[in-house]
């Protein structure tokens, strides 16, 4: 049975599809967190990742009604986006691969540990190959292992293909004839979505500032949000406690040359 939070984001997604502003300022405000954190995880840059999620909502509040049709929970549907576009971003960078990551390449000796590190941090084979030395073949093959190893054995070949699709180890398109056609495959790589998707959960919420939310909506035309104060940026001294120390002082010294007066 769904829990609260599962049935109050479908909620909130549901009347986004309907175009009610008020319930995308709420889902902003309960899932930012974890979808900036997702963004960070995979680029690894701060502002890159606050472009990304400003992208991500905004293909929220354009595709929201497709929610329903994608047989996702709220949350899963969520994430996945997010880091879609985050792989997205750092698929299209300039610059060459990766640099070598010596303590991934020790991490992903483990096939378990080069699942979740390649998905915490958006990279397929070719990606996990650039980042560790090993040859693209090598990576595919541990990344399958370790896909086997959380399933604690396939349930046969469309289990395995299933694992591989919602991974992005194997490329829709290859399986495309099959499964368009194929619920049972469709049905099974959703759940291996949700499956991997729980990997996200290692993550810690980093919130992100308040200009992202700002923009998103000036993108959208949805006008001006109300701004919070932003915790990375730093505010004018005499907004915080030194500003109201003065105050007091001042206050303070007027009182006494009233008195004395």
């Amino acid at each position: 049975m769904p829990d609260s939070r599962h049935t109050h984001l479908q909620d909130l997604i549901a009347r986004v599809a309907q175009g009610d502003r008020l319930a995308f300022d709420t889902l902003y405000q309960a899932t930012s967190a974890r979808l900036n954190a997702i963004c960070l995880s995979v680029l690894r840059d701060r502002r890159e990742a606050e472009e990304v999620l400003e992208q991500a909502y905004i293909e929220v509040w354009k595709t929201a009604g497709q929610h329903g049709d994608s047989g996702l929970s709220p949350k899963t549907w969520l994430a996945t986006l997010a880091r879609g576009c985050a792989i997205a971003r750092l698929r299209g960078r300039e610059g060459g691969p990766a640099l070598p990551d010596a303590a991934l390449a020790d991490a992903v000796a483990d096939p378990a540990m080069a699942v979740r590190h390649a998905y915490l941090q958006g990279l397929d084979a070719t990606g996990l190959a650039q980042r560790t030395g090993l040859s693209v073949e090598a990576a595919r093959q541990r990344l399958h292992e370790g896909l086997a190893d959380m399933a604690g054995e396939f349930d046969g070949p469309d289990d395995a293909l299933a694992a591989e699709l919602a991974f992005g180890l194997t490329d829709p398109g290859s399986a495309a004839g099959r499964a368009s056609p194929d619920p049972g495959l469709a049905h099974r790589t959703r759940d291996w979505h949700e499956r991997l998707a729980v990997l996200l959960d290692d993550l810690t919420p980093v919130m992100a500032p308040a200009r992202a939310r700002q923009r998103i909506r000036e993108s959208l035309g949805h006008g001006l949000a109300p701004l919070s104060v932003d915790p990375l940026e730093r505010s004018p001294w005499w907004r915080g406690t030194g500003g109201i120390l003065v105050l007091i002082l001042l206050a303070a010294v007027l009182g006494w040359y009233l008195w004395a007066t």
